[in-house]
């Protein structure tokens, strides 16, 4: 059987005297921490509300200024109203991509097509039906745009991809010698050359070019 001395009861007294004074140092960190905490808190709160307040009264500002803008605007009586020319085939809708949208948006025949289409009455001839451009003055056309002869499968790609993308605004016949010819009714060729005025127009400030 064991018995404590009176040096075990003093030791075991210091233990609990030192646990109870480590306790009572981590409670008072604790209690610390947590008062920082809060205080960070309060400045954080302090911070969004003064920022959102900044900002509401710069959107109010802003509004203010927007308004009498808006107020002091009034219409001029010489401006006259630009009318979009809108496209009503697909054709015409890729003629109106800006040029730095062709090359990543369309395949090589399709750009070739449009290279054509947009320039159609400079390349084309008049006849009762419309403008018509045949497959040799075709070939002449896209030698000249890429410097290099242009293939018969090439040629018979680009017909294919106006005829396609124009709808009812472009035909493919055939000559009375077997020639295929393409032929673009009046239509749409007005809309085209609409289009390019409208563009030049813009580009050149007001000055309109055919």
């Amino acid at each position: 059987m064991s018995t404590c001395t009176p040096r075990d009861i003093s030791l075991s007294l210091d233990d609990e005297s030192s646990v109870k004074e480590t306790v009572s140092s981590l409670v008072e960190i604790v209690e610390q921490q947590s008062k920082r905490i809060n205080e960070l808190e309060d400045q954080v709160d302090e911070n969004f509300a003064y920022h959102s307040k900044e900002r509401a009264d710069i959107h109010k500002r802003l509004s203010e200024v927007e308004e009498t803008v808006s107020q002091d605007e009034t219409p001029s009586p010489q401006t006259e109203e630009t009318t979009i020319q809108q496209a009503e085939t697909p054709l015409e809708d890729i003629i109106q991509l800006p040029e730095e949208v062709v090359e990543d948006n369309l395949t090589a025949n399709q750009e070739r097509a449009r290279f054509v289409a947009k320039d159609i009455l400079d390349y084309s001839r008049s006849v009762p039906a419309g403008y018509t451009i045949k497959s040799s003055q075709l070939r002449r056309v896209l030698t000249a745009k890429e410097d290099s002869p242009a293939h018969t499968e090439t040629v018979s790609r680009v017909i294919e991809r106006l005829d396609d993308l124009g709808k009812d605004g472009v035909q493919v016949r055939e000559t009375r010698s077997g020639e295929r010819t393409v032929v673009f009714t009046e239509e749409i060729v007005k809309r085209i050359v609409a289009y390019r005025n409208q563009n030049h127009s813009v580009v050149s400030g007001g000055k309109v070019s055919g």
